[in-house]
């Protein structure tokens, strides 16, 4: 989603019922602007709190509105009223307040159907996050913003646990050369710190299961990417397969989904 084009949905949502967006009995609010190739699927509650469901210029992106001020990037549990649960991870987003998905297909898919969406971080959690929508009982609008970017309703890896933070790709990094005064295995700067997470270009998204600490079926999940990626870009899947996963001990992973964050430097 792009940050202007977000910012002004978000005051476009935040004032009000005036909002040019339609609803359908009770369903997600729906708006198609053919002049900007955007479908929009939207739910408002009080205070300016809404769940944006965009695909603009085939990209798809999911976005929580009008959450508290300072919240960064988070992992979340998140359950349905049907009994449904999920590991979720939000990015902050182009403005304050705003938190992006980093798997929006399958998130979004994890919204269909009436009742609850609660999310809460674990206790302990650095940064804090517990809030219920309730959102409404139809979603053939939501359906019709995923089909526009191209992507299922329906995917057979949202059926498996999703692999948490804890869970990470191992890097190996090489040894600079030694120069004068420098010590045998250690550089002679430290490595820069983590690149902040930033949500992943939806179309792209990549995701493996993992057996034995080592990542294996990883595949492009759109549909297009699926059924041909270029050579290039297929490339990818392979050296993800060729590398280690980390984890603590006692963390049960065999059988996870894995999504590889956008930002992985890998380097072997």
């Amino acid at each position: 989603m792009r940050p202007l084009l977000l910012a002004t949905l978000c005051a476009g949502l935040c004032a009000g019922p005036t909002a040019a967006l339609a609803q359908d009995e009770d369903d997600w609010e729906f708006q198609h602007e053919a002049s900007l190739n955007q479908t929009v699927a939207a739910v408002r509650y009080d205070a300016g709190v809404a769940i944006v469901v965009q695909c603009r210029d085939r990209a798809l992106s999911l976005a929580l509105i009008g959450m508290p001020a300072g919240v960064g990037g988070l992992e979340v549990q998140a359950r349905r009223a049907d009994g449904r649960t999920d590991l979720q991870t939000w990015v902050p987003g182009p403005a304050s307040g705003i938190l992006m998905s980093t798997v929006p297909a399958r998130d979004i898919r994890f919204l269909r159907g009436g009742g609850i969406y609660s999310v809460r971080t674990v206790d302990g959690a650095p940064r804090a996050l517990r809030t219920n929508f309730d959102l409404p009982t139809q979603s053939a609008n939501l359906d019709r913003v995923l089909s526009a970017c191209g992507w299922g309703l329906t995917d057979d890896r949202d059926q498996r646990v999703r692999a948490g933070s804890e869970v990470r790709i191992e890097i190996s990094r090489r040894e600079p050369p030694r120069g004068r005064g420098a010590r045998a295995g250690r550089p002679d700067t430290p490595p820069p710190p983590p690149s902040a997470p930033t949500a992943p270009v939806a179309e792209r998204q990549i995701s493996c299961v993992i057996e034995r600490l080592k990542l294996t079926g990883c595949r492009f999940d759109h549909p297009a990417l699926a059924a041909g990626a270029p050579s290039g870009v297929s490339r990818i899947l392979q050296v993800l397969e060729s590398l280690d996963l980390e984890a603590p001990d006692g963390v049960a992973t065999d059988g996870q989904v894995f999504y590889p964050p956008a930002l992985a430097m890998v380097t072997r």
